[in-house]
């Protein structure tokens, strides 16, 4: 078994880390804001790797909110007709407290501009890892989001959004952050990357002419996805590992039928001995240093299924604590359980 890490980039800890024994690198992940010039950043990283990879996650084509950017009441009355039913949105008549809790409705701003096809009325959206929903009534600019029925709490920037609808067009695939994040690695001879909703041949193309020597993981999140590693995966398996991201994939795939996913997980693993199995990982340890049954035995389940290499996400790896957990549970494991 080889780990993962996500880490925080100003964690005192970072060296630790790199030299547990089952790390084989770390992440990255270019949506946590940071106080010096990329190049610094990663010159830094590089300099305690102990060889070991500096993994960066480029968003690429998925929706987050904007930085700093809650709910917002709209400016002006706004007019909806959904099923045959009207709906006021009239900012001097909140249904709520304040802007802090606005349903039903809500403003948000996210990173990407889209285009979305509302002339059938307004189309669902899930948030908080499929736990939480809203529909989109409008698109405005193609970055502004306002939204009915939900969200059900205060949105904060970086969330994920899963649009689901075949309608959704996102524009462009690397973000202006993204390509400073590929030019700063550049320069300092950093060339392995993870690249978010890979759906597409170009994805891949674009990131090899923008680094030669790159080396990619793509991350499945999708069903178009899903489609491009049973079609086109084979012919990028020399400089492209695959990863299941269970965080968006679930939602994208399970979100009417969890047990959706199955297969999915499955296909991933058979289609790359390699492959990273990433996210939902020994998430209990977040409310107890005790883990859930489920969370060990989904390890288990995992292993059985073909995954050797495993990713701890954000939520688990901003603290100390429950990340060094999670490595001894996980060691525990690789040294006492075997496959059939």
């Amino acid at each position: 078994m080889k780990i993962i890490p996500t880490i925080p980039p100003y964690a005192p800890f970072i060296g630790k880390l790199f030299g547990h024994p089952l790390i084989s690198g770390v992440r990255l992940n270019t949506v946590m804001p940071v106080k010096e010039p990329l190049e610094e950043l990663l010159k830094r990283l590089k300099a305690i790797s102990n060889g070991k990879d500096v993994w960066i996650d480029l968003k690429c084509r998925q929706i987050r909110t904007s930085h700093g950017f809650f709910f917002k009441e709209p400016d002006k009355v706004r007019m909806y007709n959904i099923g045959g039913k009207k709906y006021v949105l009239d900012p001097s008549n909140p249904r709520a407290y304040g802007v802090l809790r606005t349903p039903p409705w809500a403003q948000i701003k996210i990173d990407r501009k889209i285009k979305l096809d509302l002339s059938k009325g307004p189309v669902k959206c899930w948030l908080q890892d499929g736990y939480d929903s809203a529909y989109i009534a409008e698109v405005i600019d193609g970055d502004t989001l306002i939204m009915l029925d939900g969200p059900q709490r205060v949105v904060g920037g970086g969330e994920s959004i899963n649009i689901l609808d075949p309608s959704l067009e996102i524009e462009g695939y690397f973000t202006d952050l993204d390509l400073r994040y590929i030019e700063a690695a550049r320069k300092n001879d950093i060339h392995t990357f993870m690249l978010s909703y890979v759906e597409n041949d170009s994805d891949i193309d674009g990131l090899l002419k923008l680094d030669e020597k790159a080396k990619g993981v793509a991350k499945i999140e999708s069903k178009k996805g899903l489609e491009w590693v049973e079609k086109s995966y084979r012919k990028y398996r020399s400089s492209v590992r695959l990863m299941a991201a269970r965080g968006d994939l679930y939602v994208e795939v399970g979100i009417a039928r969890p047990d959706k996913i199955l297969n999915p997980l499955k296909l991933i693993a058979k289609s790359d001995p390699t492959a990273i199995l990433a996210s939902r990982i020994l998430t209990s340890l977040r409310n107890n240093p005790r883990p859930t049954c489920s969370d060990i035995t989904d390890i288990a389940c995992m292993l059985e299924m073909g995954y050797e290499h495993f990713m701890i996400g954000d939520d688990i790896c901003f603290n100390e604590g429950s990340l060094f957990l999670a490595l001894d549970i996980l060691t525990a494991i690789s040294s006492k359980y075997s496959r059939r």
